[in-house]
């Protein structure tokens, strides 16, 4: 606010000194300007809350309970650094915006969403303020950056990142990028050094929030190419940090060459380019509860386009590079994301937009300053963005909160069926995929205390016709399990169809149950314990040590080509050794033996041909080194987390 304040005053001071006038000096004015100010900085949060209003009431959903989970393996320092630095979910390592955020909001304020929320729309607050800031520098006119502001706070690509809690990366990475392009914009208006080294500190500290900020060097030497050509040594001085962080994440987290996360370069970027593209000036999906044909809209973003175009061109030849600059910070800040075609995400180009929101706003800004026609096609093409992409940004809103309400409903449900029925399984009929998707596969259940959660044989062939029930199988209970839990009454089963959850473990005990032995086996699980052998030590938390030798059951696969899959853990004192040997033998069929060479691991063993097909397996194990701690005494061999057929 100062210094906006100073701004005008010496605008006005300038003014006067050229038309020969004192300068007022009159109370009235001083208020009037301060109102100017404050509805200058004002208007953008307030309307971005308003337009976001379901956003800042959502709860918690999907890979949100991932991140809550985290602290409940932090018990040392040194699990503290883990959970902080560890590459995670495709190899991301970003401490403050996921990790940092959620343990320290599940630390102090446990499940109530309302102080992520504040965070998430304080940051977004902080963007808007730095976009008005930089908009009226790239275009010398104040206008410009708050009607940026206005379309941005608008965007359908906004929806996600400020009302899913764990694409908060996107609000944080946003304002990290945009204060150190600022402090770069000070730097070259005062010449204080100051300026120069934030940049530097806001520039080091983003690599915290999200991967993207690799590409400010980039934004930073293109800006001082077209712009300011004396600062553009020092700022090449940043590219090297961002060569050795690129080299170095990829060599911790290599890229997957398979699934939706694989890189696909050449045709494929310029598809998603468009795309993106599209999303950008329009709504997401190219959709809107409008109910306008996709041709309708594709008619909407070409017009907003070859004006926003036409536009760049006059600036262009006016020289005024600034402009252009706002292309460039789009196309920059959007390349990283164009490899992944396959995963083409609507807040993606949430933070490239602000370079075509630059643009918009400079546009319409001197639209209004020329003649009565120019400010009707600007007001014209401004209300088309509005109605373009302002609907479908309120009903993503609302979906995403109605997902968030869902959840809730069922954790809340679950930590009461807990309290009731402490210690015991819960086997839930009637999950959906939405359901299971936003409530339960990232373990939301743990964080109300409860440890193991199933769904109904069968579960898993849902998967096969719907993506989003990916892991549904890890999570379905076995025939020949269930039946021995609800023997033991080891498990409460409820229905959640319906507005509350009903208990009805009674009635669903009397029904058949096919017994065929489960494919896959949670270690720690009370519930499959029969299918190891005697040999096996006892459940510790998550997992179970086998000694030298150990067997198991399982269910067989249903197809030539399956695997064995194994998850477990070796000590650091057997790796010190060498690699731990491991082999499998299927129904007396030796499968080859696979070397373990870190702590942690996983393997994926070809099983016969001649399993297919068969309801039951039966599998040994032997490890070729073992170790026999001395407080503990036990010959150990591997620790187990999860075993199955894939």
């Amino acid at each position: 606010m100062k210094a906006g304040g100073e701004e005008r005053r010496l605008e006005c001071s300038a003014e006067a000194r050229r038309s020969g006038e004192k300068p007022l000096k009159s109370p009235l004015l001083r208020v009037s300007a301060l109102n100017q100010q404050l509805v200058y900085w004002s208007i953008p949060p307030l309307l971005l809350l308003l337009v976001h209003g379901w956003c800042f009431r959502s709860w918690f959903r999907a890979d949100d309970f991932a991140w809550l989970g985290l602290l409940n393996g932090v018990h040392s320092f040194h699990d503290l650094v883990g959970a902080l630095f560890s590459p995670q979910a495709q190899g991301t390592i970003r401490p403050w915006s996921e990790r940092g955020f959620f343990m320290v909001g599940r630390l102090l304020f446990g499940l109530n969403v309302w102080p992520y929320r504040i965070v998430i729309f304080a940051t977004a607050f902080a963007d808007l303020a730095l976009v008005a800031a930089i908009g009226r520098r790239l275009s010398s006119l104040p206008a410009a950056g708050f009607f940026a502001a206005i379309f941005w706070s608008i965007n359908s690509t906004s929806t996600e990142p400020l009302g899913w809690t764990c694409v908060y990366n996107e609000v944080m990475c946003a304002l990290f990028l945009l204060l150190a392009f600022y402090c770069l914009l000070r730097y070259i208006e005062t010449g204080h050094t100051r300026w120069y080294v934030w940049q530097w500190i806001v520039f080091l500290l983003g690599f915290g929030a999200l991967e993207l900020n690799v590409v400010y060097p980039a934004l930073a030497a293109a800006y001082a190419t077209l712009c300011a050509r004396k600062v553009l040594a020092r700022t090449l001085a940043l590219a090297p940090v961002s060569v050795a962080y690129f080299f170095l994440h990829n060599a911790l987290a290599p890229p997957p060459h398979t699934g939706d996360y694989s890189l696909h370069y050449g045709g494929p970027m310029i598809h998603s380019l468009q795309v993106f593209w599209a999303w950008s000036v329009g709504p997401t999906y190219m959709a809107t509860p409008l109910g306008w044909s996709k041709g309708t809209l594709q008619l909407g973003v070409s017009l907003i386009t070859v004006v926003l175009g036409a536009f760049l061109w006059r600036k262009v030849r006016e020289r005024r590079y600034a402009a252009l600059f706002t292309i460039v910070w789009y196309l920059i800040v959007i390349a990283p994301v164009l490899p992944l075609s396959r995963h083409l995400t609507e807040y993606y180009p949430y933070i490239p937009a602000i370079g075509l929101c630059w643009l918009g706003g400079w546009a319409f800004a001197e639209a209004w300053r020329s003649a009565t026609g120019w400010r009707i096609l600007a007001t014209a093409l401004a209300a088309l963005y509005v109605v373009l992409v302002l609907p479908q940004t309120l009903a993503a809103g609302k979906w995403n909160y109605v997902l968030t309400q869902h959840s809730r409903h069922l954790v809340e449900s679950l930590a009461g069926i807990h309290q009731r029925h402490p210690g015991k399984g819960i086997l839930l009929i009637g999950v959906d995929g939405s359901l299971f998707w936003n409530a339960i596969r990232d373990g939301s259940y743990k964080l109300v205390g409860i440890d193991h959660l199933y769904l109904p044989p069968g579960s898993e062939k849902l998967e096969a016709t719907d993506p989003s029930w990916s892991g549904a199988e890890d999570f379905t209970i076995a025939g020949v399990t269930l039946r021995h839990a609800l023997q033991h009454e080891d498990l409460e089963v409820y229905d959640v169809r319906g507005p509350r959850l009903r208990n009805i473990t009674t009635v669903f005990a009397s029904m058949p149950i096919d017994l065929s032995l489960p494919r896959h086996l949670t270690a720690g699980d009370p519930a499959v314990a029969e299918m190891f052998g005697p040999e096996w030590y006892s459940i510790e938390v998550d997992h179970r040590w086998m000694p030298r030798r150990a067997t198991f059951k399982i269910g067989g696969p249903q197809h030539a080509g399956e695997h064995l899959y194994l998850h477990g853990y070796v000590s650091d004192d057997q790796l010190n050794a060498g690699p731990v040997e491991v082999t499998a033998t299927v129904d007396g069929s030796p499968l080859p033996t696979a070397p373990v060479t870190t702590p942690e691991f996983e393997l994926l063993l070809p099983l016969p041909d001649s399993a297919a097909g068969k309801p039951e397996i039966h599998v040994t194990l032997d490890v070729n080194r073992t170790i026999r701690p001395p407080a503990d005494g036990r010959e150990l061999g591997i620790a187990f987390g999860d075993l199955g057929v894939k």
